[in-house]
């Protein structure tokens, strides 16, 4: 396994955030868990299950919005990189700021049907619902993205906002564990329900956005190139090919997880209350083991290796347990390999920082920070990914004979629904794996670009802070 290179680190450590400053940003995630948890744990439900969306309608909708949102991405990326920061204060935050509060109303409209019948306005309200919820998250969750690497060049630091992301999406995912059982009381109850979550968000939003701070020496004095010029340029970057693909696979299965976790359902073994709880604690208590054990193995091993490895171990756990729990009775001891899923894939703690290594490999090559366009890039490939999910995951469903909005399921439906939550997904952890192989950021070449980094924000640093006294 590859170490880290701790010569180049002490020079990291020159641009120093505070531990307020990180808990700030890192406060962000809170509402970003909340209102695209809620939405991707409930919203396949909402219109395929209960409103009854027909299988091909589902399909082109969400065909047409991996066309809409992908090659909208493009744009939205790059809005921030192109804000005059001198009149509007800041070039990302006044999109956390306003644009999380129409996120979250956006958010709370969503739930109230256009029709209980007739399939084409049910699947016109489906495609306006999910083009303009996913046009609004990227515009606000890429800009938060792209504010860690300009905050601060130190991987250390990165890291430690990874794990306080972490931490906030653990007490996010309370309020979206719950929005399940609270969907299951009744439509009218949800509502309030969402109405109550998207407020939180907005308020998590504004006060964000009002004490943040950027760093515009950075980019004050950078030239702007054309859309198409500066695609040419992002995607030539191998780092960039690299963590793109492995980001894609991830999306897919997050895609194939929460969205249907009411088929999982039918194997958990246990009632709606119970499987609800015991899925909360998987995600916050043993996610969080695996987090912190990522996290103190980042200090001797490289972001990459450990990524790999984690990848593996998932893949392993999951085909094993596929064949343990095939006979029906032994299903219960789906949640031992479930545990030991999400320990493996404490990795995910390095999502973020790895990205940003992109965006400093990019600046180095160029002499650009444009993070929200290398997100923006980035993100017109997630979400084509993101419709490939659930397309992949209803087709398996209705492969294996699974009957929509039934209280129990066939023996080859329960197979089916096995093979979705631990074949299908380790074949795009195994495709994400190969792709994380072929980062070319590790050893030599990831030392030479800490110390490149650290040199040119200095520099930047010493002529904007001249250019204040002039």
């Amino acid at each position: 396994m590859e170490k880290v290179d701790t010569k180049t680190l002490d020079m990291e450590d020159q641009f120093k955030l505070t531990r307020r400053e990180r808990t700030i940003y890192s406060l962000v995630n809170f509402p970003n868990i909340i209102l695209s948890g809620i939405f991707s744990l409930t919203y396949v439900n909402f219109f395929w299950d209960d409103l009854g969306l027909q299988q091909i309608l589902f399909t082109l909708g969400q065909v047409i919005y991996a066309i809409v949102n992908s090659v909208n991405d493009f744009y939205g990326g790059r809005i921030s990189d192109k804000t005059d920061f001198k009149k509007w204060g800041s070039r990302r935050l006044v999109y956390i700021k306003w644009g999380g509060l129409l996120w979250a109303f956006l958010f709370f409209s969503m739930w109230f049907p256009w029709s209980y019948n007739n399939q084409i306005i049910i699947f016109i309200h489906f495609v306006v619902s999910i083009c303009a919820f996913d046009m609004l998250l990227s515009l606000v969750w890429l800009v938060w993205m792209a504010l860690m690497p300009e905050l601060t060049e130190s991987t250390k630091e990165r890291n430690q906002m990874a794990l306080n992301n972490q931490l906030f999406l653990i007490i996010g995912a309370l309020p979206v564990l719950l929005s399940f059982l609270i969907y299951e009381m009744g439509l009218l109850t949800f509502q309030i329900y969402a109405g109550i979550c998207a407020l939180i968000s907005a308020i998590c939003y504004f006060y964000a956005g009002s004490k943040l701070e950027e760093r515009p020496e950075l980019y004050e004095d950078q030239v702007d190139l054309g859309l198409i010029t500066a695609i040419k340029e992002v995607i030539s970057n191998r780092s960039f090919l690299s963590v793109t693909s492995f980001r894609v696979f991830y999306h897919i299965n997050m895609s194939l997880g929460l969205s249907f976790v009411f088929a999982y359902f039918y194997i958990f073994g246990v009632d709606y209350i119970l499987a609800s709880l015991l899925y909360y604690l998987l995600s916050t208590v043993v996610a969080l083991i695996g987090y912190l054990i990522y996290k103190r193995l980042s200090e001797k091993y490289e972001m990459r290796t450990l990524m790999i490895y984690g990848g593996i171990l998932q893949i392993i756990f999951n085909i094993i347990g596929f064949f343990v729990i095939l006979p029906r009775e032994l299903e219960i001891l789906i949640w031992l390999f479930l545990i030991m899923n999400f320990i493996a894939q404490g990795y995910v703690l390095f999502d973020y920082p790895v990205l940003s290594l992109v965006t400093d490999s990019d600046e180095v090559q160029n002499n650009k920070r444009r993070e929200g366009l290398i997100l923006g890039t980035n993100a017109f490939f997630l979400k084509i990914g993101e419709s490939i999910g659930p397309i992949f995951g209803t087709s398996i469903l209705l492969l294996f004979g699974f009957i929509r909005n039934a209280p129990s399921q066939d023996f080859i439906a329960i197979v089916g629904i096995k093979f979705l939550l631990l074949i299908v997904q380790s074949i795009f952890i195994l495709l994400g794996v190969i792709s994380l192989y072929y980062f070319p950021l590790h050893g030599k070449e990831l030392g030479d670009l800490r110390k490149k980094i650290a040199e040119i924000h200095e520099k930047k640093s010493e002529k904007y802070s001249w250019k204040g006294q002039a």
